[in-house]
């Protein structure tokens, strides 16, 4: 399977598993065009998807490195980044961290949330919301996924916007349909299967990340 770095197309398609319902993707990674077939002004840097109100949810154990109020251009959001270990990933080789930067989310949503605060896989971090909150914008989560050599290397800035941003010259973006696959490789390396957050499910082993929307059981 390709990472697509630096938004580079894998290929990567999600599918979701029989028996559940689930919240769905609506944007891919690397794409010109979203799943309804509307075309996007730029090409995309992760992953959106949801329903107004649904929750996001973690997809691996990791550790708050910040929270904040955004803005990209649509307004005021609130913004959450976490640093996952290889080994919360449960993974033997690859880089030494990985980020997901959720965005679009409602500040009063994260804001309880700190630099340092453990992160659990399948904890709620927030309910799907608007791109700066305005109705005029269709609900999205928004989900960027980077590898990282050096965490120490995060650098945060004001952005023309005015509010904080943060870069890391050893982080490089992949497509977060690669980590959700690492677990069960598609067989025909490209419709990727994710797979729900269940308490049931013994997550000890799992490599990789489960999916950040829910899943309910049919029937």
């Amino acid at each position: 399977m390709k990472k697509g770095y630096d938004i580079t197309r894998t290929g990567l398609k999600p599918s979701y598993p029989e028996g559940y319902d689930c919240s769905p993707l609506t944007s891919l990674y690397a794409s010109w065009i979203d799943v309804d077939g509307t075309r996007r002004d730029e090409v995309h840097s992760g992953i959106d998807g949801g329903r107004l109100g649904d929750a996001v949810l973690a997809p691996a154990p990791g550790v708050v490195s910040a929270v904040w109020k955004a803005n990209w251009q649509w307004g005021d959001e609130g913004a959450l980044l976490i640093r996952h270990t290889r080994e919360d990933l449960n993974l033997d080789k690859g880089a030494p961290y990985y980020y997901s930067a959720f965005y679009h989310l409602k500040y009063e949503d994260v804001a309880s949330f700190k630099a340092g605060d453990e992160i659990k896989r399948g904890q709620k971090l927030a309910n799907v919301f608007r791109p700066g909150g305005k109705a005029k914008y269709l609900p999205e989560v928004h989900l960027e996924v980077y590898e990282v050599r050096d965490d120490a290397a995060t650098v945060w800035k004001t952005n023309k916007y005015g509010r904080p941003d943060w870069d890391n010259d050893t982080a490089r973006l992949i497509d977060p349909l690669y980590l959700m696959a690492l677990h069960d490789p598609p067989d025909d390396g490209v419709h990727v299967v994710v797979k729900p957050y269940d308490v049931e499910f013994d997550f000890g082993d799992f490599q990789g990340f489960s999916y950040i929307l829910p899943c309910v059981k049919r029937g």
